[in-house]
């Protein structure tokens, strides 16, 4: 079964980014000349995605906007507001009419670079049909943001969000990007809300791996994976697809 659909959350505001999101939503920052948000439609797209489902909140309808009903990207487009803002869970929950199948799932600040990893994780579930799969970047300490053990054959045993700093035994950090279906939809309806009020995402995955779910995991290298949530990720994203664009030309 191929993966047609995908569901990016593009709710948030992105405080961190200062004046640069005092006009635009974080998703439409430009990296390199291009929103954020369009390079993650292109590379869904090249992973044979045709339908796309954006979660918006802040400022949506300037995403409504920019990316229109995505005839120009060759994709279809539809919107859903995200009224509260709930986590990443609850932005899940907003689209849950969308899953009916496996679904792409992808923050909608963070990029896979090379887009070739969209195909990539594309395959891995069409070859070996598990319960989800799960991009994890490689980062010194995933304190940050969700830790992620996986065994030899790549099956997530784990997942701990935003352990102690220096206590994590594993490298690997959850990546937001994701293919599940209303397996998950159940689960996040099922989670309790986290200390910050927010249903989170990792939860109703762990949630799954502790039923039993066999759920594949997808390695990004270290520098593979760009984040925008900050000056200084946005300044590295941009050096990285900067680089990449040069060394094409």
């Amino acid at each position: 079964m191929s993966i047609s659909k995908a569901v990016i959350l593009a709710a948030g505001k992105g405080k961190r980014l200062g004046a640069l999101t005092a006009d635009i939503p974080k998703p439409l920052v430009r990296v390199a000349g291009q929103p954020l948000l369009h390079r993650i439609i292109a590379a869904f797209e090249s992973a044979g995605v045709r339908s796309v489902r954006i979660i918006t909140g802040y400022l949506g309808e300037r995403i409504r906007q920019s990316c229109g009903d995505g005839a120009d990207m060759g994709v279809e487009i539809s919107y859903c507001e995200q009224t509260e803002l709930n986590g990443t869970g609850g932005a899940i929950l907003a689209a849950a009419d969308f899953m009916d199948g496996p679904v792409f799932l992808s923050f909608g600040d963070i990029l896979l670079h090379p887009p070739e990893h969209y195909a990539r994780i594309a395959r891995l579930y069409q070859d070996h049909r598990p319960d989800g799969v799960l991009a994890a970047n490689w980062v010194p300490d995933p304190c940050i943001g969700g830790a992620v053990y996986f065994d030899e054959a790549g099956r997530i045993t784990r997942m701990v969000e935003k352990p102690a700093p220096g206590t994590s035994t594993t490298n690997y950090n959850q990546a937001g990007c994701f293919v599940f279906g209303p397996e998950l939809v159940e689960a996040l309806r099922k989670t309790d809300m986290s200390p910050r009020g927010e249903i989170e995402l990792t939860a109703g995955v762990s949630a799954l791996v502790a039923a039993g779910a066999r759920i594949l995991a997808h390695p990004v290298p270290d520098g593979q994976w760009l984040d925008i949530g900050t000056p200084e990720s946005l300044a590295r994203a941009e050096r990285a697809l900067q680089e990449d664009t040069h060394g094409a030309a």
